[in-house]
């Protein structure tokens, strides 16, 4: 069982209500990890630091599962994707809630959970191909976590609909939080939030809008990326269905004049996520490219 507590923040994995790697040999995919979290509280967000062999930090996101209104508890799940090498995956949960988070700094930047994984789990299908030459990376880039950010949508996405530069659609957020090493900030509603798709099916994204960190800063953040909405995209829109999943890449860029965050000014960043049409959420995580 592991249990911890920090800002008015509990939260547990490895229970009998909230299941979780043992420590035993897993399967390379179908991996989960169930975060009970008390108390429950809509704006509570999970999810789950994790690296393979000491390699990159990554996240991935604990969706709500169920909420216990007998006990305060509400109950997320995260699934890990397929791992195709590795032998040894170490990750630890993170909760935030309106600026608070939990665990502590300290304990959040260690991996106190770990599982193997089975040798026997599926591998890719390799075809044979012809052998070519190949030389290594000269510049290999490096990528830094930053920030896991969940966004909640407005209800309903504004359509203004075909237009000379192409299909429009304004979404814009109700609420945010974006949490992770660099810092803790909350989404200051407004801003630009607006897609343009594409013939084939990919929406070219612009946005840009300020973020309030727990200590008063503002940052802006401005990005522009693709939202993939599938090729058959115009007759789904039109019948009012929306895929379930839309991948989204984008970069981003930082400004900022506070003192404490003058360092996010120099990078050059990634976001890497997708939108849940259904659950009317946009959730990604900003890696800064070294």
């Amino acid at each position: 069982m592991a249990y911890f507590a920090h800002e008015a923040l509990e939260y547990w994995y490895g229970t009998p209500d909230a299941p979780a790697p043992d420590g035993s040999p897993q399967q390379r995919n179908g991996v989960c990890v169930t975060i009970g979290v008390r108390p429950a509280n809509p704006s509570n967000a999970v999810s789950v630091r994790y690296r393979v062999d000491g390699r990159a930090v990554q996240t991935v996101s604990a969706p709500l599962l169920l909420t216990d209104f007998n006990s305060s508890a509400q109950y997320f799940r995260a699934h890990f994707p397929t791992f195709w090498s590795g032998e040894t995956v170490e990750y630890l949960p993170v909760v935030s809630s309106e600026g608070r988070r939990a665990p502590d700094p300290e304990t959040a930047r260690t991996f106190p959970s770990s599982f193997t994984l089975s040798a026997a789990g599926p591998v890719p299908r390799v075809e044979s191909v012809p052998s070519r030459p190949t030389s290594p990376a000269v510049y290999a880039p490096r990528l830094e976590h930053l920030v896991h950010v969940r966004v909640a949508l407005a209800r309903e996405p504004e359509l203004i609909g075909q237009t000379p530069a192409g299909y429009v659609i304004n979404w814009p957020p109700a609420s945010g939080t974006l949490d992770g090493p660099a810092f803790r900030a909350t989404v200051v509603v407004g801003g630009e939030h607006q897609t343009i798709v594409r013939s084939d099916g990919v929406g070219l994204l612009s946005v840009s809008v300020t973020v309030r960190t727990h200590d008063g800063a503002l940052i802006a953040v401005k990005y522009d990326g693709t939202v993939d909405y599938g090729e058959d995209w115009a007759g789904r829109l039109a019948a009012g269905r929306w895929p379930s999943v839309l991948p989204v890449r984008s970069y981003v860029r930082l400004l900022t004049s506070h003192p404490t965050y003058r360092w996010l000014n120099r990078l050059d960043c990634v976001g890497v996520g997708e939108v849940r049409p259904p659950e009317r959420l946009y959730a990604y995580d900003m890696y800064a490219l070294r």
